[in-house]
C-alpha cells in the first residue's frame, strides 16, 4: 500500500496583475513634438505593441502546443517555427486577438528540436519578436482503458476530512518534530464537482503511473488547466491497496509519523483550501484514490455520482510505451497514435517512359510511400519510400511507352519505431509518352 502527496501555491491571479502592470507601464509609446509659429505643442502618438511573451512550448498529442500571453492592443498575432538556429523564421499561423495557443501538427520529428516566435500586429503596426523558446519533441501516444469508478464511497471521504479539520486531532508535528501544532483558522471543506471529473482523470492515470506525474510526462496540475479549472492553491495526495474510504482516509492522516512524514496530513489540515474532491476506482483488482484540494472562486454545479466503467482516454508520452507494455496489457488498454494528414497530386508529368510526380506536403509526415499500379483498381505494388518529409517530387523511371499507370501516396511518421500511417492520396493517372 502506498500513497504520495504534492501541493502546489498557483500565482495565477497575482501573474496575471503583474503583467498588466507591466504591460501598462511598458507601454513605450513615441511622442514626436512639433513647434509651431505661436509657440504651442501639438502631440502626436505613434502606437507601440508590446512583443508578446511564449509562455510555455509543450507536447501534446496532436503536435506541439505553444502558448502566449496577450499583449496589450494586439489585434492578432504571427507565429514562426525553425527547425536550426541558422535557417530564418517559417511564418506557420496567423491568428486573431483572441487565440493565445496553437498547436503544431507538423512537429512529429521524434527527437526533433523546435524553436518558436511570436510577433502581435494590429494593421500595419507590428511588435518585436518575442523572445524565442525551443523544445524537443517527444510524441504522445493515446491510450483508452476501461475503468470500473466507484465515486458514491469517494464522496463520502469528504465528511471524513471535514470532521478531522474541525476536531481535536487537526494537529501537526513542527518541522523539529519537539511539538505538536495546532491547526487554527480551519473551516469545512466544499464539494467541487468540476474537480471531482479532475479527479477521476487523475486516479485512472495514477493506476498507469503512480506518480504526481502524469503519464505524458506534465506534472498533476497541468490536468487542472487541461479542465480550464481556475485555482490559487492546489494539492493533490494518491494512495492504492487501501479497499475502503476509510482505510485510505486513516493512510492519509498519519497520525503515527513525524513531520516528515505527514505530508498528506498537512495538505488535509491546510487553510489553503476552501473546496475539495476525491477520485476512486477499481483498476485491475487494485482499488486507488485520489484527493484533491483546491481554492477557487467558481462554484460548481451538483452532479451525479457515477459508480459504473467508463472509458477514459489518457496520454502517454511514445518513449514510455515500452516501460508500460505489461501494464498496459492487463487494462485492456487500446493505443492510438495521431496520424499525418492526407497529402495531394499537384501534378503528375508523362515522359517518354517516365513519370514526374509531384505532391503537397502532408502535415505531420516525416515521410511517404508511393504505389503504382496499371490498372485504376487493385494491383498497387509500393514501388518508392521517401524518408523526407520535405522531398515532394518522386520520378518514376523504365516504364512502358504509350501505357497508362494509376499512383497513390500514403504519408507516414515514425513514433517508437513504429510507422504511423496516415490516409492514402487519391488516384492519379498519367499516360506515358
Amino acid at each position: 500500500m502506498k500513497k504520495e502527496f504534492l501541493g502546489r501555491r498557483c500565482r495565477l491571479f497575482s501573474a496575471i496583475l503583474v503583467a498588466t502592470l507591466t504591460l501598462s507601464t511598458g507601454m513605450t509609446d513615441s511622442f514626436a513634438l512639433t513647434v509651431r509659429a505661436d509657440d504651442t505643442v501639438k502631440v502626436t502618438v505613434d502606437k507601440v505593441i508590446p512583443k508578446p511573451v511564449i509562455s510555455e512550448v509543450s507536447n501534446d498529442y496532436k503536435g506541439l502546443l505553444v502558448t502566449w500571453k496577450e499583449a496589450e492592443g494586439a489585434n492578432g498575432y504571427l507565429l514562426f517555427r525553425r527547425l536550426k538556429s541558422s535557417a530564418p523564421w517559417e511564418q506557420i499561423a496567423d491568428l486573431p486577438k483572441e487565440t493565445l495557443s496553437f498547436i503544431d501538427e507538423d512537429a512529429m520529428k521524434e527527437g526533433g528540436i523546435y524553436t518558436y516566435m511570436v510577433r502581435a500586429y494590429d494593421g500595419t503596426i507590428v511588435s518585436e519578436d518575442s523572445a524565442p523558446k525551443t523544445v524537443t519533441r517527444f510524441p504522445v501516444s493515446k491510450v483508452n482503458v476501461k475503468v470500473k469508478y466507484a465515486q458514491k464511497s469517494a464522496r463520502n471521504m469528504q465528511k471524513m476530512i471535514n470532521d478531522f479539520r474541525l476536531s481535536n486531532e487537526a494537529w501537526e508535528w513542527n518541522a523539529t518534530n519537539t511539538q505538536q501544532i495546532s491547526i487554527q483558522g480551519l473551516t469545512k471543506l466544499a464539494y467541487d464537482y468540476k474537480l471531482e471529473k479532475i479527479a477521476m482523470t487523475r486516479v485512472a492515470e495514477i493506476a498507469l503511473k503512480f506518480s504526481h506525474e502524469r503519464p505524458c510526462g506534465t506534472d498533476c496540475f497541468s490536468a487542472f488547466s487541461e479542465a480550464g479549472y481556475k485555482y490559487t492553491y492546489a494539492g493533490e495526495n494518491i494512495a492504492y491497496g487501501y479497499k475502503t474510504a476509510k482505510a485510505a482516509f486513516e493512510a492519509f492522516k498519519e497520525t503515527n509519523e513525524k513531520y516528515a512524514g505527514q505530508g498528506h496530513r498537512r495538505n488535509m489540515l491546510s487553510t489553503n483550501y476552501n473546496v475539495c474532491a476525491i477520485g476512486h476506482a477499481k483498476i485491475n483488482g487494485v482499488h486507488y484514490w485520489v484527493q484533491l484540494f483546491a481554492n477557487t472562486e467558481d462554484d460548481s454545479d451538483y452532479s451525479k455520482t457515477i459508480s459504473t466503467t467508463k472509458k477514459v482516454t489518457m496520454y502517454v508520452a511514445s518513449d514510455d510505451l515500452a516501460t508500460y507494455k505489461k501494464t498496459l496489457k492487463e487494462l485492456g488498454a487500446k493505443v492510438k497514435d495521431y496520424a499525418p494528414r492526407k497529402t495531394s497530386f499537384v501534378d503528375a508529368v508523362a515522359g517518354q517512359r517516365k513519370v514526374k510526380l509531384v505532391y503537397n506536403k502532408a502535415i505531420g509526415a516525416s515521410g511517404y510511400e508511393i504505389y503504382r499500379s496499371n490498372k485504376k483498381k487493385g494491383g498497387y505494388k509500393k514501388i518508392a519510400t521517401i524518408n523526407n518529409q520535405y522531398k515532394l517530387e518522386y520520378m518514376d523511371k523504365k516504364l512502358s511507352r504509350k501505357k497508362k499507370y494509376y499512383y497513390y501516396i500514403i504519408p507516414f511518421r515514425t513514433a517508437h519505431d513504429d510507422k504511423i500511417y496516415g490516409k492514402k492520396s487519391e488516384v492519379k493517372m498519367v499516360k506515358t509518352n
